[in-house]
């Protein structure tokens, strides 16, 4: 293969490949611009020792068993795409000596480097994406370091600092997953990305309120604030946006035709949890999937009627809070909910009927609240297990054969309640009973003699 010295592609991806890669791959080969050998079991060295990439475009070795720590020196003058997520690679990232001004892609995520975000990356201007996801970063963010950048994913490290401060100043970030670190402040700072799509800050140490500069946020697609410390109240703009995905994106379109993408480079590691699953979604990832996880915090109040608006988001999580009062029957009108979890909160009242009109409700629970009344069986939420009720003291299974009918004004317009069947037996037999003891007392007081004698005296 090295004897081939005007080879300019090649993808041996998704093999059985091991061993190192012959250092001649890039020393006799110099009109190589694109090399790709990912997910196979290929080892040693990364980039076989070499530290100039003068030719390669685009290298990704992604999902292999290379081993050690990048060069401090890196050269590359038309490197664009740098992909080596899912190896060993460790040791610190230092970039201070890196010669790469066409760099607009690294993907590091799944290694084991550590030591905090080197300030000298921030040098990369002309960078687009950058993924550290699932290393051992510690230490903060540099400040007002990614102008220009459209995908950033720090996810699962160990990072930590306050940013309740514009630290993400640019409208450029289209996706911004920081999930699974130790992040604090509050998130007023999340109104300056104009153009994001996916916001994901779950498993952090967030607090304050959720504030509604964050309805400002028109083109999210995916929001996960889940699993930090925020409090107050639900703003009830949120259902003002429209989280509808647009295949015509003005913005994605120019990133897709950009660099960004030369020789098919796609996403990869955006992900969003619903249905109890966790979901990986690619360049498509606002087009295949909307949804809102704001479960375990300590938000409380009432539900907002406006949420019913969002007739585009797939998944809504709201579990392990404080809410409050009834469930709104307004998220009947949730037309592509698959995923609606209300469990443990404080909520109380019906069960709205109209929840019965999700027809793609796949899973389901309002469990551990203080809902009252009937459990439905029959419809949509007929179609799921007690497990989606547990824990409603007021709420009671009903026998088999009898339905739950759905209402016609709501509770709060009149007080009109439909009898059941159960109430009508009842009815009949205490009628009959009254009857029978009043015939049997007039019986006796005019037919038997003591009767008749009472009768005389009084």
């Amino acid at each position: 293969m090295c004897e081939i010295s005007s080879m300019g592609f090649l993808d041996l991806s998704n093999n059985k490949l091991s061993g190192e890669v012959p250092a001649c791959v890039f020393t006799n080969s110099p009109g190589l611009f694109i090399l790709k050998v990912s997910n196979n079991k290929l080892g040693g060295p990364i980039f076989c020792g070499m530290n100039n990439l003068s030719n390669i475009y685009e290298l990704c070795l992604d999902g292999n068993k290379f081993k050690g720590t990048l060069p401090h020196d890196l050269a590359g003058k038309f490197l664009q795409v740098i992909d080596l997520h899912d190896n060993e690679l460790s040791g610190e990232l230092d970039t201070a000596f890196w010669d790469l001004p066409s760099l607009s892609v690294l993907n590091l995520a799944g290694n084991r480097i550590t030591g905090k975000i080197d300030q000298h990356i921030c040098g990369f201007t002309g960078i687009r994406l950058l993924d550290l996801s699932r290393n051992n970063l510690t230490g903060s963010v540099p400040n007002s370091c990614f102008i220009g950048l459209n995908f950033l994913n720090l996810t699962g490290n160990s990072l930590s600092g306050d940013i309740s401060f514009p630290l993400f100043n640019t409208s450029s970030l289209i996706a911004l997953d920081m999930r699974h670190n130790q992040f604090m402040g509050n998130l007023n700072w999340v109104s300056y990305l104009d153009n994001i799509r996916l916001l994901s800050l779950g498993g952090n140490k967030f607090e304050g309120q959720i504030t509604p500069t964050l309805c400002r946020l028109m083109y999210l697609r995916i929001l996960d604030f889940s699993h930090n410390k925020l409090s107050g109240s639900l703003p009830a703009c949120i259902g003002n946006i429209s989280f509808k995905g647009d295949r015509v994106d003005a913005i994605f379109q120019s990133v897709s035709e950009s660099k960004l993408y030369f020789g098919g480079y796609d996403l990869s590691g955006f992900t969003f949890a619903t249905k109890g699953n966790i979901y990986t979604y690619g360049r498509d990832f606002f087009d295949s999937m909307a949804g809102i996880d704001l479960s375990a915090n300590m938000l409380h109040g009432e539900i907002p009627w406006d949420l019913g608006n969002l007739s585009h988001v797939k998944s809504l999580n709201l579990s392990y809070n404080f809410f409050v009062g009834p469930i709104p029957p307004t998220l009947g009108s949730m037309e592509e909910i698959e995923s609606l979890d209300l469990s443990h909160n404080e909520l109380s009242g019906l069960i709205p009927w109209q929840l019965n009109q999700l027809s793609s409700l796949g899973a389901f629970s309002v469990a551990y609240n203080n809902l009252s009344g009937c459990i439905p069986n029959y419809g949509q939420l007929g179609s799921f297990s007690m497990d989606s009720y547990l824990a409603n003291t007021n709420l009671h299974d009903i026998t088999q054969g009898n339905t739950c009918a759905a209402p016609g004004p709501d509770p709060a317009v009149g007080n009109d309640v439909e009898e059941t069947p159960n109430d009508l037996v009842l009815y009949v037999v205490t009628t009959a009973g009254f009857v029978l003891t009043f015939w049997a007392t007039v019986g006796f007081s005019f037919c038997h003699p003591y009767g008749r004698s009472v009768m005389l005296k009084l």
